[in-house]
Protein backbone atom coordinates (compact mmCIF):
# COMPACT_ATOMS: atom_id res chain seq x y z
CA UNK A 1 0.00 0.00 0.00
CA UNK A 2 2.49 2.50 1.14
CA UNK A 3 4.44 2.04 -2.57
CA UNK A 4 1.44 2.67 -4.41
CA UNK A 5 0.70 5.74 -2.32
CA UNK A 6 4.60 6.81 -2.49
CA UNK A 7 4.12 6.54 -6.08
CA UNK A 8 0.96 8.42 -6.78
CA UNK A 9 2.38 11.12 -4.41
CA UNK A 10 5.80 11.22 -6.67
CA UNK A 11 3.40 11.44 -9.84
CA UNK A 12 1.04 14.21 -9.03
CA UNK A 13 3.79 16.34 -8.92
CA UNK A 14 4.06 19.06 -11.57
CA UNK A 15 8.11 17.45 -12.63
CA UNK A 16 6.85 14.17 -13.01
CA UNK A 17 3.61 15.21 -14.62
CA UNK A 18 5.42 17.32 -16.72
CA UNK A 19 8.43 14.70 -17.23
CA UNK A 20 6.25 12.03 -18.59
CA UNK A 21 4.69 14.63 -21.10
CA UNK A 22 5.96 14.47 -24.51
CA UNK A 23 7.41 17.29 -26.88
CA UNK A 24 3.92 17.53 -29.06
CA UNK A 25 2.24 17.91 -26.58
CA UNK A 26 3.78 20.44 -24.47
CA UNK A 27 4.00 22.66 -27.77
CA UNK A 28 0.11 22.76 -28.65
CA UNK A 29 -1.81 21.48 -25.60
CA UNK A 30 0.57 23.58 -22.91
CA UNK A 31 1.12 25.80 -25.51
CA UNK A 32 4.85 26.27 -24.70
CA UNK A 33 5.67 26.55 -28.34
CA UNK A 34 9.93 26.36 -28.93
CA UNK A 35 10.33 26.07 -25.28
CA UNK A 36 8.83 22.88 -25.19
CA UNK A 37 12.48 21.12 -25.12
CA UNK A 38 13.87 22.69 -22.53
CA UNK A 39 10.84 22.60 -20.13
CA UNK A 40 10.80 18.99 -20.77
CA UNK A 41 14.41 18.47 -20.38
CA UNK A 42 13.90 20.02 -17.20
CA UNK A 43 11.51 18.29 -15.96
CA UNK A 44 13.24 15.15 -16.38
CA UNK A 45 16.41 16.51 -14.86
CA UNK A 46 14.24 17.38 -11.46
CA UNK A 47 12.14 14.52 -11.84
CA UNK A 48 15.18 12.16 -11.80
CA UNK A 49 16.82 14.04 -9.17
CA UNK A 50 19.56 14.56 -11.32
CA UNK A 51 18.75 18.77 -10.62
CA UNK A 52 17.52 19.60 -6.98
CA UNK A 53 15.97 23.27 -7.93
CA UNK A 54 14.10 23.10 -4.54
CA UNK A 55 17.24 23.36 -2.64
CA UNK A 56 17.69 26.43 -4.70
CA UNK A 57 15.37 27.86 -2.69
CA UNK A 58 17.21 27.88 0.42
CA UNK A 59 20.94 27.90 -1.03
CA UNK A 60 23.18 30.74 0.32
CA UNK A 61 24.91 31.52 -2.82
CA UNK A 62 26.55 34.59 -3.72
CA UNK A 63 24.55 36.48 -6.75
CA UNK A 64 27.20 35.75 -9.32
CA UNK A 65 27.50 31.91 -8.15
CA UNK A 66 23.17 31.75 -8.71
CA UNK A 67 23.33 33.82 -11.65
CA UNK A 68 26.01 31.30 -12.97
CA UNK A 69 23.77 28.26 -12.37
CA UNK A 70 20.65 29.36 -13.82
CA UNK A 71 22.54 30.60 -16.96
CA UNK A 72 23.47 26.53 -16.86
CA UNK A 73 19.89 25.50 -17.41
CA UNK A 74 19.44 25.19 -21.41
CA UNK A 75 16.60 27.54 -22.31
CA UNK A 76 17.27 30.11 -19.50
CA UNK A 77 18.94 33.43 -21.15
CA UNK A 78 19.67 36.82 -19.21
CA UNK A 79 16.50 37.98 -19.03
CA UNK A 80 14.37 34.88 -17.27
CA UNK A 81 17.87 34.26 -15.06
CA UNK A 82 17.65 38.01 -13.67
CA UNK A 83 13.80 37.10 -12.76
CA UNK A 84 14.59 34.18 -11.24
CA UNK A 85 17.34 35.93 -9.46
CA UNK A 86 14.39 37.87 -7.98
CA UNK A 87 12.02 35.39 -7.22
CA UNK A 88 15.06 33.64 -4.95
CA UNK A 89 15.47 36.52 -3.26
CA UNK A 90 18.72 38.02 -4.90
CA UNK A 91 17.30 41.97 -5.80
CA UNK A 92 20.65 43.00 -7.13
CA UNK A 93 19.52 42.29 -10.85
CA UNK A 94 16.76 43.97 -13.00
CA UNK A 95 15.60 42.05 -15.86
CA UNK A 96 16.10 43.93 -18.91
CA UNK A 97 13.76 43.24 -22.33
CA UNK A 98 12.26 45.15 -25.03
CA UNK A 99 9.73 47.00 -22.89
CA UNK A 100 12.44 47.87 -20.15
CA UNK A 101 14.40 49.11 -22.92
CA UNK A 102 11.63 51.23 -24.43
CA UNK A 103 10.77 53.00 -20.71
CA UNK A 104 14.01 53.56 -19.42
CA UNK A 105 14.51 55.15 -23.11
CA UNK A 106 11.87 57.84 -22.41
CA UNK A 107 12.10 58.06 -18.76
CA UNK A 108 15.63 59.00 -18.20
CA UNK A 109 16.72 59.55 -22.01
CA UNK A 110 14.60 61.77 -23.78
CA UNK A 111 13.35 59.21 -26.61
CA UNK A 112 16.87 57.83 -27.36
CA UNK A 113 17.80 54.22 -27.87
CA UNK A 114 18.85 52.67 -24.91
CA UNK A 115 20.97 49.78 -24.38
CA UNK A 116 20.97 46.82 -21.30
CA UNK A 117 23.67 48.72 -19.33
CA UNK A 118 21.44 51.83 -19.48
CA UNK A 119 18.85 49.67 -17.95
CA UNK A 120 20.83 48.26 -15.32
CA UNK A 121 21.97 51.87 -14.44
CA UNK A 122 18.57 53.46 -14.34
CA UNK A 123 18.28 51.35 -10.96
CA UNK A 124 21.65 50.35 -9.53
CA UNK A 125 21.51 53.41 -7.40
CA UNK A 126 18.93 51.39 -5.33
CA UNK A 127 21.76 48.49 -4.61
CA UNK A 128 21.00 45.22 -3.73
CA UNK A 129 17.32 46.41 -3.75
CA UNK A 130 17.23 47.28 -7.55
CA UNK A 131 15.09 43.91 -8.38
CA UNK A 132 12.22 45.59 -5.77
CA UNK A 133 12.28 48.93 -7.50
CA UNK A 134 12.52 47.23 -11.24
CA UNK A 135 9.29 45.31 -10.05
CA UNK A 136 7.50 48.52 -8.17
CA UNK A 137 8.43 51.00 -11.42
CA UNK A 138 5.10 52.02 -13.35
CA UNK A 139 5.85 50.07 -16.49
CA UNK A 140 2.87 51.96 -18.25
CA UNK A 141 3.78 53.64 -21.45
CA UNK A 142 2.98 57.62 -21.20
CA UNK A 143 4.48 58.96 -24.38
CA UNK A 144 1.75 58.41 -26.93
Amino acid sequence: MWRVEMEFTLAARPPFLLAAADIETLQKRARLGYRAPYVLELAQRVASGELALEAWKTAVWSTPDLRKQLLSLKGVGPYATATLLMLLGHYDAVPVDSWALKLVSYEWHDGRPVGRAEVEKAFAGWGQWQGLAYWFWDWAYHHE
